[in-house]
């Protein structure tokens, strides 16, 4: 069996004296299987990594040396504890607040306007992070609070996540303990609405007078679990700038994905 010595000295000569490129290539065979929910072949992981055959086994022994890697069946391979348990370490790390602040605060440096950062708890969303701009005091939202899925920019757009299972268990219950809000032949339009454009927009939805805008938060697995929203009076966000400031959120809301392990391979599957 190869070891990590032996890998890298094969590694140096092949690569000039770079032993971080094995480094690049070991993590290249982790993310591929990662992405992949199907148990893959040498010749499958060499081939989709355009590797030589005889390197990439010698990557794929190196870490099942180290649990990362494991054989369910042979000449098959898959992650293994290992990987298992550096994802739970840093899952148990991950706050998608401290993530998302960053591309929250430089949409705020380029609008003046508040901020928002908004997940799904039970059938209400509930408030992360806020950063105040201009005329801050209009928003009710404070951190920590909640609002039902059917109002506002940032809720409707979670809503829209949902299965569609979901979606009509939580028209069939929670909404209909709505007080005021739209009617569910609106919010059926709302949320398709959604799910074609990828972005939501609300006007005085709750408070009279104030537009917001939201796009979704992508997790490691492409599955939106946040959404960044710019809201402030309709004034400063007329719809002629809509274009500009949607830009400016979606260039956020890809930088938070980013930050939370995102990747633009793990749309190829379907985000459960």
């Amino acid at each position: 069996m190869a070891g990590p010595d032996a890998l890298e000295n094969e590694d140096k000569v092949s690569s000039g004296g770079s032993p971080v490129r094995v480094l690049v290539k070991a993590m290249a065979v982790l993310e591929l299987l990662a992405e992949t929910s199907d148990e893959l072949s040498l010749g499958e992981i060499a081939g989709r990594l355009d590797l030589n055959k005889s390197t990439c086994h010698r990557i794929l022994t190196t870490l099942m040396a180290g649990d990362f890697v494991e054989r369910p069946s042979p000449g098959a391979y898959r992650l293994g504890i290992g990987a298992f348990r550096v994802g739970s370490a840093m899952a148990r790390r991950f706050s998608i607040r401290d993530r998302a602040l960053p591309a929250m605060r430089e949409v705020y440096r380029q609008t003046g306007e508040t901020v928002f950062l908004i997940v799904l708890r039970g059938d209400e969303a509930v408030c992360l992070e806020r950063l105040d701009g201009r005329y801050a005091a209009t928003h009710v939202l404070q951190v920590g609070g909640t609002l039902p899925l059917y109002l506002g920019a940032g809720p409707k757009l979670l809503l829209a996540q949902l299965s569609e299972s979901q979606f009509e268990s939580y028209l069939a219950g929670p909404f209909q303990r709505r007080v005021g809000g739209p009617s569910e032949a609106r919010l059926r339009e709302q949320v398709a609405e959604i799910r074609r454009d990828g972005y939501a927009v609300s006007h005085d939805d709750i408070e009279e007078g104030v537009t917001a805008l939201s796009v979704g938060v992508r997790d490691h697995l492409g599955k939106i679990t946040a959404a960044l929203s710019l809201s402030g009076l309709s004034t400063h966000l007329p719809e002629s700038e809509r274009p500009l400031h949607l830009r400016r959120l979606k260039e956020a809301a890809e930088e938070a994905s980013r930050a939370m392990g995102f990747r633009a391979s793990a749309t190829e599957r379907p985000a459960t």
